[in-house]
């Protein structure tokens, strides 16, 4: 059962269930997700999604994924790894091998016995390596509306000839497209509030929802691949509104020779509502208003 916030009063809230995805960059479909109740860690909602990790594959995370554990891990099932460096994590650019401007290959030492993650028991802790090499890149940031002014970043991709830093830079600023995409998945499709009253409902209007999502990017990578836009040119919401729009005429023909026109037809609409190129665009967080007095209309 999901449990609410430790910090809500009794009778005030609702329960929360917390969500981790994994995404691809690629599509921005849901590729799997792993679903707890709020008290439980993100980093082990994290580690049940480690089995779907084809090799090859490059998993780019925020710093709270940075840990020696967590990219062995990756590393382990063919994958590399770009995190932001985690806070704790040292920044002295004056060790390790120069690569580049503020381009560094580092060796990292497995952590000791009592520091290692919560819950590792020590078969786990000696199946760690000792050393781990890490290439760490520091970028400036020059963006309006964006807090940071420089970020670090901590990859496997230690080859900088195949690897420019300026493209590991630039991927990882496509970090922020996960934020983007949950947006759409809780705001545009409505998920922020489920009306479910057990867990097991719960689990099942969050498969439904996602269900939705990756039917709705695969109208929008169609749409691009047959009029030759780019996919991230495409509108979620605008895809959602002539979805509707065509829902009863796909379901009155369904199985019709005009069913292939209408679908046609849908993905030409689609194609046409490209949203504009903006660029280094300023999208600022959202500040919540709260009632403030007792007094409030």
């Amino acid at each position: 059962a999901f449990s609410q916030p430790d910090g809500q009063a009794s009778g005030c809230g609702f329960p929360v269930a917390k969500v981790v995805a994994l995404l691809c960059w690629a599509s921005g479909a849901v590729v799997e997700v792993a679903i707890g109740p709020v008290w439980m860690s993100e980093l082990r909602l994290w580690r049940e999604l480690w089995p779907v990790l084809s090799p090859g594959e490059i998993v780019v995370g925020d710093r709270f994924y940075c840990s020696f554990y967590d990219i062995v891990g990756v590393m382990r099932r063919g994958c590399d790894v770009v995190f932001r460096l985690h806070q704790k994590r040292p920044e002295d650019f004056r060790r390790g091998r120069r690569l580049g401007r503020k381009d560094r290959l580092m060796t990292w030492q497995r952590p000791t016995w009592s520091a290692r993650p919560r819950g590792m028991n020590r078969r786990q802790w000696k199946a760690l390596p000792p050393t781990l090499s890490i290439r760490l890149i520091r970028f400036p940031v020059a963006i309006r509306g964006f807090r940071c002014k420089t970020i670090t970043v901590a990859t496997t991709l230690l080859d900088p000839a195949a690897y420019p830093a300026q493209r590991i830079a630039a991927l990882y600023r496509d970090r922020w497209l996960i934020e983007l995409r949950f947006r759409d998945i809780k705001t545009t499709m409505g998920m922020e509030v489920l009306r479910g009253k057990s867990a097991d409902v719960v689990r099942k209007e969050i498969a439904m929802h996602l269900l939705a999502y990756n039917l709705i990017r695969g109208l929008m990578w169609q749409a691009a691949d047959r009029h030759g836009r780019p996919l991230h040119r495409m509108s979620f919401a605008g895809t959602m509104e002539r979805l509707r729009a065509m829902q009863p005429y796909l379901q009155l023909y369904c199985g019709t020779d005009r069913a292939a026109a209408l679908h046609e037809l849908l993905l030409r609409w689609i194609a046409a509502d490209a949203v504009p190129s903006r660029p280094n665009r300023t999208e600022p967080r959202a500040v919540k208003r709260r009632p403030k007095g007792e007094f409030q209309h």
